[in-house]
């Protein structure tokens, strides 16, 4: 399975592909310092391979492009 799909995809939707697929996986959040009230929305920005799980790194994004 190619995982590098789940890029980009909001966790909610990453997670629901990986269980779908039984695969374990593990969140891991990175959050900067600014503008931190914007942003609500957590995206998958990297993957890596772990032992037995998958790990999901994630930031947030604003939901908008203003």
């Amino acid at each position: 399975m190619d995982l590098n799909g789940v890029l980009g995809l909001e966790v909610i939707d990453a997670e629901h592909i990986l269980k779908n697929r039984g695969i374990n996986y593990i969140v891991k959040e990175t959050r900067g310092y600014k503008d931190t009230e914007m942003l609500k929305v957590p995206r998958v920005i990297m993957i890596k391979k772990k032992e037995k799980n998958i790990e999901l790194i994630v930031t947030y994004f604003s939901n908008s492009l203003s």
